[in-house]
């Protein structure tokens, strides 16, 4: 088949390579001029393991689960383990207490309950945990990727018609950007590049908090999030009016809103303030999926004749997206 696939991201990427290897013709279409350049290159890549971080979706947790071995198989050489990766609950404002959160982990993965909080240097917690979990190298899976498909990419690409007769199908992985069904909003997003020690990542749990997550540490980099000022806005109904807001944004919109991000993280471990610099700004757009519980799911649904829409879930769901696809055509 002649195979068109919108957006070179994680899934957009790996996708089209599964789909090489089967033998089609497929051409990648990114409308930015290089791979990566929206979420999956802007956003901390974590390979989850369900509970920890989505303590309220037993969808999730279980699909993490299932899907964590066939990625670290394929993709493990991207992935790297975190000495000391701490989850903590909030005292005030967490939509879940530490009891609870220490029961629902304890079903599911392995961890260490933190004595003392303060000796890690956390404050205004509950209690924490550490665990084992792997982050992805973003950096080296781009470099992969490029290699991978060159020839196959063609950058600075109108989207133009999905459903197109031109190609005998057209997958499109633009992470919701041309159809919004499913979707609750469009989050124009910042994160920051924080440079520092790489030993230690803090996510804290289970709200509108803060995470400071290993980036590459090569570079010494670690990305700085949070559920409450990483979006400048959760009221976009779509992707262009995400987009606008992006564009529209000057370079003291974006140091206003990471100063706002660093103080949020320094409420609960102060030492962001005298361990780490800002080394650099990431903007992207994630679509939020419908769901109250967290839930984040990878979906596959035919939107014309000629068309199929892939709305991502976390990343290591990769691979169960090319096996719905495969399934689909056949």
């Amino acid at each position: 088949m002649r195979i068109r696939v919108l957006g070179a991201g994680w899934f957009g990427c790996s996708i089209s390579l599964a789909l090489i290897a089967a033998g089609h013709d497929v051409e990648v279409h990114e409308s930015s001029g290089r791979i990566f350049n929206g979420a999956s290159g802007n956003i901390p890549a974590r390979l989850h393991l369900g509970a920890p971080h989505y303590p309220r979706s037993s969808a999730t947790q279980k699909a993490c689960q299932e899907h964590q071995a066939e990625f670290l198989e394929r993709y493990g050489q991207f992935t790297r383990s975190i000495p000391v990766n701490i989850y903590a609950v909030a005292r005030d404002h967490s939509l879940i207490d530490f009891g609870t959160y220490t029961r629902i982990l304890r079903d599911q993965v392995e961890f260490l309950t933190l004595y003392d909080p303060a000796e890690f240097g956390l404050t205004y917690v509950e209690g924490g945990v550490m665990l084992g979990e792997r982050h992805i190298v973003v950096d080296d899976a781009k470099a992969y990727f490029a290699k991978a498909l060159d020839g196959a990419i063609k950058f600075n690409m109108p989207i133009g018609e999905v459903d197109s007769k031109d190609y005998d199908l057209t997958i499109d992985c633009s992470f919701c950007a041309n159809d919004g069904a499913g979707v609750d909003r469009y989050e124009p997003c910042l994160v920051v590049l924080l440079k520092g020690p790489t030993d230690k990542s803090v996510t804290i749990v289970d709200g509108p908090f803060p995470s400071l997550y290993v980036w590459n540490e090569d570079l010494g980099l670690s990305s700085l999030s949070s559920a409450k000022w990483t979006p400048f806005s959760k009221t976009c109904k779509t992707w262009g009016e995400a987009k606008a807001l992006l564009d529209g944004l000057s370079a003291a919109d974006v140091e206003r809103q990471a100063q706002f991000m660093i103080s949020d993280m320094a409420g609960y471990y102060p030492a962001i303030r005298d361990l780490y610099r800002v080394e650099d700004y990431r903007l992207s757009i994630r679509a939020m999926p419908l769901s109250g519980s967290d839930s984040r799911l990878v979906d596959v649904v035919r939107v014309g004749d000629h068309a199929l829409r892939v709305r991502a879930g976390k990343i290591d769901a990769v691979i169960q997206a090319e096996r719905i696809i495969k399934g689909m055509i056949g």
